[in-house]
């Protein structure tokens, strides 16, 4: 079987000023273009199992925005504290877990990591993913715990302002 994995970095969000990093809120720019990439996602046959969000207000508000433009389940989001400082060795471990039922999966983080992630997982170079953008990853006939280093495929990078 195969399934998908899309890592989805947070939208545009405001200078910290003064405001914990963690609490950071996404600017008017930042939900647009997060229900742009919703838009485009509608057409794309985006319809993930589960999606694994940071805590984070941020990661949060792109949850929200995105699933609304997408009129989907709130149900579907699974807020985890791991993902808002995770390692590409914690965000693994996230996704190893995810149960075998599931055929797709969206993570919604933060840069480095989320980059970091996507090239781990895909031996491709990704350089680095713009807020509200979005690495799909292909695995062929792998269960969610034997995800490592270089088994899932890259099928494409996206960004709703390109």
């Amino acid at each position: 079987m195969s399934r998908k994995i899309y890592l989805i970095r947070h939208s545009y969000a405001e200078d910290s000023r003064g405001k914990r990093d963690f609490d950071r809120q996404l600017t008017l720019e930042g939900q647009s273009t997060i229900r742009a990439l919703g838009r485009h996602l509608i057409n794309q046959n985006f319809n993930p199992d589960i999606i694994l969000c940071s805590s984070s207000v941020r990661t949060t508000e792109t949850a929200v925005n995105l699933i609304e433009e997408l009129e989907m389940n709130e149900g579907v989001v699974e807020y985890k504290d791991v993902i808002y400082n995770a390692s590409v060795r914690e965000m693994l471990e996230v996704l190893n877990n995810v149960p075998n039922n599931y055929k797709s999966v969206a993570i919604i983080g933060h840069n480095p990591t989320i980059t970091f992630f996507g090239e781990y997982l895909s031996g491709s170079i990704i350089g680095n993913m713009e807020p509200a953008g979005i690495v799909t990853i292909k695995l062929e006939k792998l269960k969610w715990n034997e995800v490592s280093q270089g088994t899932g495929i890259f099928e494409g990078y996206y960004h709703p302002n390109h």
